[in-house]
């Protein structure tokens, strides 16, 4: 563990160097380079406001969220790729335990988040979530490094992403979470490939998994097979496509514990989704998981929901989830959402709704509003809370 904790210090060191050498170095690269360079980022400022319970008092937060990816084109073959964000958080909710210390952690095999500064309602925290290295050549495309590994083809729940599942809740964190990991690709084809992946935790567990995708009429499959956190056999495979004007999309997952191959029962995760988009550009989408340990998690209620990472073994907080969208462009610039999920086994739903307006190009202002309660009397692990978000971002 001192040597893990050696290596990785010194390389969350190197990447910061990294980066704020590149960021500085970027602009007059880019007159000088022919484009083997790249950056991008964005700045935001977003307010929110959370109220649990009817009778209990708002909290308000604010951030500041700073992202930068940098992009290096050394040749043909090799490539590296940095991103940052950094994020200065205000408010009530700062204040409360534990909260610095989940919003520093870094759950990959590389520590590469920190809190420069906390307390007296503060967290300035820094993470590098991408830093990879990629070589390509003929078929071959290779990457070790943090990164985000994306085997999900459903849009709510993945079963299929067992390197590094998201929430879908999480407004604020487009990229999504990265892992540290080795992965290589075979493309046997425009339309098929093969590729493994290898990634260890930060407790030295590993996850080590295959997968192989092909295309037939319009339809992509996909199958893959590994070992889930050192614990778990796991088999999977999804499904994605046009019919007649559906899009069809569909994962399934199965773990079984390693140690208790005999005794224990497996673990099924299966989601499958239609979506559709009319042609004035209104877009409906439904979708539906069934996860037959999911009301292990029952008890956990919203903190449940919102946790962080979840696991593919885990996606909801009751076995039978049902969601539904629907969004449409107002006008070229305004888009608006709604959606509401229901959780069947404990009677709670969530509603939703969303207004994203590019005010200006590369300026964006969204207003976002999340609400949580049990069906009638019902309120288990106190499923209920108000969550209101207003957000301003310039992109460059």
């Amino acid at each position: 563990m001192r040597g893990k904790r050696f290596v990785a210090e010194h390389i969350r060191s190197v990447a910061v160097l990294f980066t704020l050498c590149c960021s500085l170095f970027a602009a007059g690269a880019f007159a000088q380079s022919s484009g083997s360079w790249e950056a991008s980022g964005y700045v935001s400022d977003m307010a929110s406001g959370v109220m649990l319970h009817p009778d209990s008092a708002w909290m308000w937060e604010n951030v500041v969220h700073h992202r930068l990816n940098l992009g290096w084109q050394a040749n043909e073959h090799w490539r590296v790729d940095a991103g940052m964000r950094n994020r200065l958080i205000v408010g009530d909710m700062a204040k409360q335990a534990g909260y610095a210390e989940s919003i520093g952690a870094d759950r990959g095999w590389m520590d590469l988040s920190w809190n420069p500064a906390h307390g007296n309602g503060t967290i300035l925290n820094a993470t590098v979530d991408r830093l990879l290295v990629t070589f390509e050549k003929g078929r071959w495309n290779l990457q070790l490094g943090r990164q985000r590994i994306n085997w999900g083809q459903t849009l709510v729940w993945n079963p299929n992403d067992i390197f590094n599942t998201y929430s879908f809740f999480d407004v604020d964190y487009v990229e999504r979470p990265g892992c540290d990991a080795f992965r290589g690709t075979y493309y046997h084809s425009e339309t098929a490939s093969t590729e493994l992946a290898v990634s260890p935790d930060g407790s030295g567990k590993v996850t080590a998994a295959m997968l192989h995708r092909w295309n037939r009429k319009n339809f992509d499959y996909q199958l893959a097979a590994g070992v889930y956190a050192q614990s778990d056999l796991m088999l999977g495979g999804a499904l994605s496509g046009d019919w007649h004007g559906l899009n069809l999309r569909g994962e399934l997952s199965y773990f079984r514990s390693i140690e208790n191959f005999a005794d224990a029962d497996g673990v099924v995760a299966a989601a499958v989704g239609i979506d559709y988009v009319f042609a004035n550009s209104l877009m409906l989408q439904t979708e539906a998981l069934y996860n037959n340990v999911g009301n292990e998690a029952a008890s956990q209620g919203l903190s449940g929901l919102y946790a962080a990472p979840l696991s593919a073994k885990r996606l909801s907080v009751c076995k039978r989830s049902i969601f539904g969208q629907a969004s449409y462009p107002v006008t070229p610039r305004l888009t608006s959402a709604a959606s509401a999920m229901y959780f069947v086994e404990i009677r709670s739903f969530y509603a939703g709704l969303s207004f994203d307006c590019s005010v200006i190009e590369n300026l964006d202002c969204s207003f976002i509003s999340q609400y949580f309660a049990g069906a009638g009397r019902a309120n288990p692990g106190n499923m209920q809370a108000w969550l209101g978000f207003i957000r301003v971002k310039y992109s460059f």
